[in-house]
């Protein structure tokens, strides 16, 4: 059975400073360091890399999470669209229904409503 080796905190912070500059794949860094364990390296990030802010990996989350809230905005631009057209045509048929059938459909604001 192999000895596990033990890595101190300070290499391992270099390595996950490494991870979340680069672009590599995990295993790149893994076969570059011989680090054993193929969930070694996850485990370093989950530990490590909440600790700092790493320009280059804040860059990108920025840049996605920028690139997610574009993408929100114009969704709900379409939806607000879709909204006003559906009231203006909810308007229009209500028109067009109190004029061929002569009846009331909206409820006037500030009539109170019969007691049965």
């Amino acid at each position: 059975m192999k000895e596990a080796k033990h890595y101190s905190d300070h290499f391992k912070r270099r390595v996950v400073n490494e991870i979340l500059s680069g672009s590599e794949s995990l295993e790149y860094y893994r076969r570059k360091y011989k680090i054993g364990g193929s969930m070694t390296i996850s485990r370093w990030l989950d530990k490590f890399a909440s600790e700092q802010t790493y320009p280059m990996a804040s860059k990108k989350r920025d840049k996605d999470e920028l690139a997610d809230l574009q993408a929100e905005i114009a969704l709900l631009r379409r939806e607000l669209e879709e909204e006003r057209l559906r009231r203006e045509a909810y308007q229009l048929m209500v028109k067009i229904a109190e004029e061929e059938f002569n009846i009331p459909i909206e409820k006037k604001s500030g009539v109170k409503q019969r007691k049965k």
